[in-house]
């Protein structure tokens, strides 16, 4: 490999990965953010104990566990139709790629 091409990848997967690093690291530190009419929450280190402490409490109340809403409760039947139909798609799309697999002219390999 000549030196134009590899310093060119070089560049190239240095950009890419600035530009899947940077949101990541904005987005961490985005939560330290400053105080503000834009970032109400923030505040200083007791303050957050504080709020974190109340989350915990809250959630270590009777029935305050999840949204209430059940996902294999109520209607189980609806969930099985679901299930159903997402095994038909899935299973129709692999049954066709193995059927055109099957079908297709064989061929040698070249080399």
């Amino acid at each position: 490999m000549n030196k134009p091409t590899l310093m060119a990848m070089a560049t190239l997967f240095i950009l890419v990965g600035s530009a899947f690093a940077l949101p990541i690291i904005q987005l961490a530190n985005a939560q330290y953010g400053g105080g503000g009419p834009s970032n109400p929450g923030s505040g200083n280190l007791t303050e957050q104990v504080l709020l974190a402490k109340k989350k915990v409490q809250n959630a270590q109340q009777a029935g305050a566990y999840g949204s209430g809403t059940p996902m294999l409760g109520a209607n189980l039947n609806i969930t099985v139709l679901f299930i159903g139909i997402l095994v038909l798609i899935f299973g129709g799309v692999a049954a066709a790629f193995f059927i055109m697999s099957r079908k297709g002219s064989k061929r040698e390999a070249t080399t």
